[in-house]
Order: C-alpha cells, then structure tokens, then sequence
C-alpha cells in the first residue's frame, strides 16, 4: 500500500501469478492502471493520468465507480413508495452517474487487502445527492489466477433507495511504440452479444422502446472495426456472469477481452467527450448495468435496494492472450 501527499488518497497495488498488475486508488475507489503481462512485455489495458491527484478534478469518470445509480436518471427524479424523490441535475436537467457527489469522487476506506485482492468500503449518508439513505457500500477487486479482474459490489440501506453502480474504465488494448501515446480505438474489434439496444432520445434519456440492433449501426453481433461506430447506448444482453456479454480485440489480435456481467444492460460509450489530456476516441467504455432511467421506464428490468434485501453484482473482465 503507498500513500500520496494527499493523506486521504492511497493506492493498492494488485498482482496474479501471470504477471499482471493492478493499482486502485482510495479515491472513487478508481482503476488508476491495468496491466497484462506479455513476454518480457507488460501492456497497459486502460487509459490513465500521469499523476494521482488529477482524478479529482476529472470530469470522465475515468476507471471511477459510477454511482450510486450509473448512467442517466430523466429529469432527475423518480418516485418511490407514494415520494417523488429529486436527484442533482449535473447534465442538463438530467441526473448522470451519481452527480457531483457520487461515488466516484467519495474516499473509499480500506477493509481487506492480499496480493491479489482489495476490499474497499464507502458510506453515503441519507439524502446525499437527493438518494435515500443510509447506505453502506463495499467493492471486492481481484485480479483471478486465469487473467480476469473481477469486482463485486455489495450494498446495505437503512431505507429502501435506488442503487446500481459499476466501473467505469476507458478500455484501449493496443499495443504503445516506446515514447508514443496511444492511438485511438478505430483499430480494435468488438463483438456484442445483444440483440436489442435501447432507444434514446436526443438528450440520450430512453423512451423506453427496446429496437433490434440487426441491420442498424448498432449490430455489433459479429465482430467488428471500431472506426465510425459513434456510441452512448445501452445495449440488452443475458445478465449472466458466466456469458460474455462484450469481446473486444486489440488491433495486433494479441489481447481479447470478454466482458460478463449479472446486470440486464451494457453501456458501450466510445469517449468522445475525453478531455485533455486525452483525445476523443482514445477509449472505450464497457458498463454493465442496469439499463439507463430504469426507474422511469416500468418496462425495464431493475430492482430497488430494500433494507432485508441487500444489493449484490458482479463484474467481470476476462482477459485472453
């Protein structure tokens, strides 16, 4: 464990016995790097800034958890048990990732560490946000033995609330020429295993229409090149952690990455809002989820947390090289 000057920021740093390595920081409980060993080589997997502390005054979320509920709540608002609850609108008039005071920018206490595995905890107090709360977070990270980075979340309420959170790396599997920064992500191949995306509007808020994806822009059932799909979509898949709901393949073929999940969505946002010091398109999102304003649209699948049923999910990122 290292500590920042920031006496409230600390990294962890994760091994498995092949060789790769990841670092999370306290803050946003974040992916601050992900690295594959190939060879002699070691290939880092997700996009990150040269220094700790300028995570946070990030505005991409990058490699955060995003929460309590990712991605868009329309209008910010939704009603539970007879109560209109209103959330900080921080995209328009719309609720995105938690707002300004989600758990992307909260400080995450350490609870269990080991070589290849972190336990960091987070407490948000009741009306944070405009949430219902109490509610006590915990976020499991692993790096397994065959390659995959596995997180669960877990999450308790002393009252019934809205959460539903996930991890929000910027993916880029390319390879890096010494002294060069790495290309976009036109060259990578992805492959959906999703037969329906959910329609948005021009706000990206659902209008709860769930349209088949085969012979649209969205029809990523076979695989295919990244350059020209422009992407911000949640798409349906099995909400099984043992299918790959996502594949994508690094331009020199070397490095695959299958992503599974328990949630009914995957979000597939291909970054072109990344601000400097990055470059849009520079990398890909892949979130599980449950679909975006879910509590909005009764047709979409999605739960609340309840204080006898506690919020459980699973996420996993299998690398094959």
């Amino acid at each position: 464990m290292k500590s920042f000057r920031n006496k409230q920021m600390q990294q962890f740093q994760l091994k498995n016995a092949l060789g790769d390595q990841l670092q999370v920081l306290s803050y946003g409980a974040t992916l601050q790097h992900w690295s594959a060993r190939l060879g002699s080589q070691q290939r880092e997997l997700i996009l990150s800034y040269p220094h700790a502390e300028q995570y946070q005054k990030d505005s991409c979320y990058l490699g955060a958890v995003a929460g309590p509920y990712a991605n868009r709540i329309g209008r910010s608002s939704f009603k539970l048990e007879q109560q209109r609850y209103q959330l900080e609108a921080n995209e328009g008039q719309h609720h995105l990732h938690g707002g300004s005071q989600g758990l992307h920018c909260q400080h995450w206490q350490l609870k269990k560490q080991y070589q290849d595995a972190v336990e960091l905890v987070c407490s948000r107090p009741d009306g944070l946000g405009g949430y219902p709360g109490p509610v006590h977070f915990s976020l499991l990270y692993q790096l397994t033995p065959d390659g995959a980075l596995a997180a669960t979340f877990q999450a308790k309420t002393e009252r019934v609330t809205l959460v539903g959170p996930t991890l929000h790396p910027y993916f880029n599997l390319a390879a890096v020429p010494e002294g060069r920064a790495k290309a976009g992500i036109d060259a990578h191949q992805l492959q959906l295993k999703a037969a329906h995306y959910a329609v948005v509007d021009n706000e990206c808020i659902p209008t709860g229409e769930l349209a088949k994806v085969q012979g649209t822009a969205f029809d990523f059932q076979q695989p295919r090149l990244l350059a020209g799909a422009v992407l911000d979509h949640n798409f349906v898949v099995a909400g099984d952690v043992r299918q790959a709901s996502a594949e994508l393949t690094s331009p020199d073929g070397q490095l695959k990455l299958r992503v599974s999940s328990d949630y009914p969505g995957l979000q597939v946002y291909t970054g072109e809002h990344l601000a400097a010091p990055f470059q849009a398109r520079q990398g890909i999102c892949l979130e599980p989820q449950f679909f975006p304003d879910s509590p909005n649209q009764p047709c979409f699948p999605f739960h609340y947390t309840r204080p006898d049923q506690a919020f459980r999910a699973q996420i996993r990122y299998q690398l094959e090289r």
